[in-house]
């Protein structure tokens, strides 16, 4: 297993994988930019509730992050995403990709890889995004409802 970590460092996340490799995003984590040295994608959610999650580059999508349907660069099986309140993991082949938040925000997020995976950093900053982002919309309708409530 490899444990990685994902660090906020000056205005992106950044992952100490080795490779130069960073996600940026709008302060309403609706969509962000992915730069590996494999090249630049833009990240985004897939429909308003923000369940699925897309990395698209020149190409066409090269990660896909759906309870229903997920797809990941390389060769393998099916690829199965199970996000939750405080992390979420991607399984594939018996490979496992483990993703934890931390408790409070802007804290560093860990990584634990089992196996091989294609695009790693790819993979691993596409789903960091997903998690955040869902975590962020909860804070915006909160703060919403916190509003209408005061107001």
């Amino acid at each position: 297993m490899t444990a990685l970590t994902v660090r906020k460092q000056d205005g992106a996340f950044v992952l100490d994988s080795g490779a130069r490799a960073s996600l940026r995003t709008g302060w309403t984590w609706r969509c962000g930019e992915i730069r590996t040295g494999a090249g630049l994608w833009t990240v985004e959610p897939t429909g308003r509730p923000r369940v699925g999650f897309i990395a698209r580059g020149g190409h066409g999508v090269a990660v896909r992050l759906d309870p229903s349907r997920s797809h990941v660069p390389g060769p393998g099986g099916v690829v199965r995403w199970v996000p939750g309140r405080g992390g979420g993991e991607l399984v594939r082949d018996g490979h496992r990709l483990a993703v934890r938040l931390p408790r409070r925000s802007g804290g560093p997020i860990r990584v634990d890889v089992t196996g091989e995976w294609a695009e790693v950093e790819l993979v691993v900053l596409t789903a960091c995004f997903a998690l955040m982002s869902q975590r962020r919309r909860r804070t915006l309708i909160m703060m919403a409802v916190v509003s209408a409530a005061s107001g």
